[in-house]
């Protein structure tokens, strides 16, 4: 099956939403109290933190692709900037989600008060890229919005939950005494509603062939 054409792409974001929804809702849960390194332990060391995190890992890695093919196959041509710095910003933030499933391998030195590369390297690397992704998202949704006509309000789910991923991050390292796990599951779920809705709306609409028998370079992002 030729990933630029109907059902590569789409199926990809579909995915992506799915794995996305579960990963997320399989997330440890903390309590109110504690410090970011008390907090990251006692998450670092639940039975759940390795699958969910591997699903959210597999779920980036679906939406990037996602959004590349959407772009090689010239399906939404208006949002071609969009989505060219979407797939850039959504590799980018790939490298983050290893590094987030990774902070498990610093369990014990975060319990210990060890350094702790992997985890705090993470949370460096979150925030730059989930501002940067989360950006991406919302110019993406406004751009693909504005062509899909009557259901360009089914954007606003990826409005709202890019918004709020990319404030989830520089939120909790800048208010440490506030609960701010709320900001972490809404931006996830608005996100992976969003992509589930691209990809469905990819699959039943279409492209026009004009835009599907475009000659299709090799090598780069396009």
């Amino acid at each position: 099956m030729n990933f630029l054409t109907r059902p590569g792409w789409q199926l990809a974001l579909v995915a992506s939403g799915v794995l996305a929804a579960v990963g997320g809702s399989m997330h440890p849960e903390v309590g109110p109290e504690g410090t970011m390194r008390e907090e990251l332990a006692a998450m670092t060391a639940d039975a759940a933190w390795i699958p969910g995190h591997t699903l959210l890992a597999a779920a980036v890695a679906l939406l990037a692709l996602g959004l590349w093919g959407a772009r090689r196959a010239g399906r939404w041509p208006g949002a071609d900037a969009a989505l060219r710095f979407g797939v850039i910003s959504v590799s980018l933030y790939f490298v983050e989600s290893l590094m987030h499933l990774g902070a498990a391998a610093d369990s014990d030195e975060l319990a210990h008060g060890d350094d702790a590369f992997i985890a705090f390297g993470h949370l460096g690397l979150a925030a730059l890229l989930y501002p940067l992704s989360g950006f991406a998202i919302v110019w993406v949704a406004v751009r693909l919005g504005a062509e899909w006509g009557r259901l360009r309000v089914l954007a606003v789910t990826g409005i709202l939950g890019g918004a709020v991923h990319a404030v989830s991050v520089p939120a909790t390292l800048l208010l440490p005494d506030t609960e701010t796990s709320v900001l972490f599951a809404a931006g996830g779920m608005l996100v992976a509603l969003w992509t589930l809705t691209v990809g469905l709306i990819g699959l039943t609409r279409p492209a026009p062939r004009t835009m599907t028998s475009r000659p299709v370079a090799s090598g780069s992002f396009g």
